[in-house]
């Protein structure tokens, strides 16, 4: 994901944050939107199929999405395998553009 955002443009700590804390939370890749009421950013989860293949695992990062939406992110989630184009789909539906 890291290369694709560069690719597209993106830079860390810049446009978002890698590993950022959200409550009891740690979101992969945060992009923080500040003054906006009831909305935090978007929060791109990378799902490997290790960590995130089994029912078990699937029903955590379902109550994971619903936590932290109630927060007020928006969750993205990708599986194994995507496309630079993929992201740059995700990111251009949510307004998300590089800063430089």
């Amino acid at each position: 994901m890291y290369g694709y955002l560069t690719e597209l443009g993106f830079v860390s700590g810049v446009d978002y944050y890698e590993q950022y804390s959200s409550g009891n939370y740690v979101l992969d890749f945060a992009f923080v939107k500040a003054r906006r009421p009831l909305f935090r950013g978007v929060d791109i989860e990378t799902d490997g199929a290790k960590w995130h293949s089994s029912a078990q695992q699937r029903k955590r990062d379902g109550y994971r999405t619903y936590k932290l939406m109630k927060c007020g992110w928006l969750v993205e989630r990708f599986g194994e395998q995507f496309t630079v184009e993929d992201v740059a789909a995700v990111l251009e539906k949510h307004g998300l553009k590089p800063s430089l």
